[in-house]
């Protein structure tokens, strides 16, 4: 399955509380724009409009003293079966693993069913270990032709090989937490690690 939809974020949010239109802009403008870009208002509403629609979540008007009536949004059962059969789909890692689709299902879908967590990490790992494996050790060295600008060679490779090393150290501290966080949740939910195939 590909990334994790607005609709998708926007409905788990509303699955944990009760929400309006103006609480979802505010998530999204704190812990949300972690997550994903920011939405405008007209896009929340457009969404939570949809998800009604669809018959996933359900609006209540709620009165409140000295303030206008609120539009309070909730999750209906079939929003809820929709969150559990996605956090059951296979996660597809994005080339780029700065991407928040991991976030997204970590923190979102990993409320829901957090079995669903050790499947996700162990993949997570995996394509990230197949990367380093094949992608480390290339040629970086800077081959320079002739232009109208002229080119220092060696400021580009020091520029190259610098970007270069802070990326590979990212890279393994991104690893090493995500073990961490396996070595957790293997304990907390009771599961025994993985045993390596035999010769």
């Amino acid at each position: 399955m590909g990334h994790m939809k607005f609709d998708d974020i926007l409905l788990a949010l509303i699955l944990r509380k009760p929400i309006t239109g103006y609480d979802a802009k505010k998530w999204l403008d704190t812990e949300g724009i972690f997550m994903r870009a920011n939405a405008d208002q007209s896009q929340i509403y457009r969404t939570l409009h949809r998800l009604a629609r669809n018959g996933l979540i359900e609006a209540k008007r709620e009165q409140r003293d000295g303030a206008p009536d609120a539009k309070v949004y909730s999750a209906t059962p079939a929003g809820a079966q929709h969150l559990r059969e996605l956090a059951t789909t296979q996660y597809e890692p994005p080339p780029r693993w700065q991407e928040p689709d991991f976030m997204v299902r970590y923190n979102v879908l990993g409320v829901l069913q957090p079995q669903v967590l050790i499947p996700l990490i162990e993949t997570e790992i995996h394509f990230r270990r197949d990367q380093i494996a094949r992608f480390r050790g290339r040629d970086r060295h800077i081959q320079v032709a002739p232009t109208h600008i002229p080119i220092d060679r060696e400021l580009a490779q020091e520029i190259l090989d610098s970007s270069h090393e802070y990326s590979a150290g990212a890279m393994d501290d991104w690893i090493a937490w995500l073990e961490e966080q396996l070595l957790r949740w293997r304990a907390r939910l009771q599961v025994p690690a993985s045993t390596p195939p035999g010769p």
